[in-house]
């Protein structure tokens, strides 16, 4: 792919579709509810290459895939020792999964 200067739109993306894939190769379950993932997601993103991930991070251009939750600053501005155990109680909001018809392809 040469010298290809990515933004930081993304490198996040590109770090956390890379995160996700070897997270559910090591353990499935355990990336499933880590990341909130349905098996059909879980089962897409595992078989991605590494260069299909490049491609696909190159070609999303400017679009964050993995957005802050809505409740950021509040979680942030919380006592360090309370965080943790808020976010745990509070788990961010999702849309609903609705299963697209035709996987992306490369």
């Amino acid at each position: 792919m040469g010298n290809m200067q990515f933004s930081d739109v993304q490198l996040i993306n590109l770090s956390m579709l890379v995160t996700l894939r070897d997270s559910i190769k090591h353990d499935r379950v355990a990336a499933c509810c880590k990341f909130g993932l349905c098996d059909e997601q879980a089962r897409f993103l595992e078989l991605l290459s590494i260069d299909q991930i490049l491609m696909l991070v190159a070609n999303l251009g400017q679009e964050c895939l993995f957005l802050p939750r809505q409740d950021i600053v509040s979680l942030l501005a919380l006592p360090l020792p309370l965080a943790g155990p808020i976010m745990s109680v509070h788990p961010p909001h999702h849309a609903p999964y609705a299963p697209q018809p035709a996987a992306v392809q490369c």
